[in-house]
């Protein structure tokens, strides 16, 4: 791997690092599919419109997933692992537990832009409520400000995310 610059490297976790590679082997399986496909298509010259059209639909699939795959190359090639991670203040890698100001609580892993994913609660350290929490300790208070306005948060428990 070429060595990056610190400001041009992403950091991920492990779990963040191992999401990527085992996307990247689910593409490249994909990738391998589609190509079968569309040799066969081009084989096929007696394909009607309907077969011709699935082809143009299979060729759509297979650039996105390429575009796919060398974006999530250039993630795991300019990544560096993250430093180990404390557990008593909040940062990459941590799993957060913050309560709201009517009592609700809400679990989520702080983690780098290239791991966010609100669908599986790993929200970005560049984020808003990212920002607001970085370097918290638990029993703080943090302020969240975010474009539909701004809001108090505090931190119940940091640990490691596994």
């Amino acid at each position: 791997m070429t060595e990056r610059p610190a400001n041009e490297r992403v950091t991920l976790t492990s779990a963040g690092r191992l999401h990527l590679q085992e996307e990247g082997g689910r593409l490249e399986a994909r990738l391998n599919e589609l190509r079968e496909l569309l040799e066969d298509a081009r084989a096929d010259r007696t394909a009607d419109d309907d077969e011709r059209a699935a082809a143009l639909g299979l060729l759509d699939e297979h650039a996105r997933a390429e575009a796919r795959l060398a974006e999530v190359r250039a993630l795991i090639e300019m990544s560096a692992d993250g430093p180990p991670v404390a557990t008593d203040v909040a940062g990459v890698g941590t799993r957060i537990r913050v309560r709201e100001v009517d009592g609700a609580e809400e679990e989520f892993i702080l983690v780098s832009a290239a791991e966010a994913s609100a669908a599986d609660g790993r929200v970005s350290v560049n984020s808003p409520i990212g920002q607001a929490l970085v370097g918290k300790r638990p029993g703080e208070r943090a302020s969240v400000a975010a474009p539909s306005g701004a809001w108090e948060i505090e931190i119940v428990s940091i640990e490691a995310a596994g």
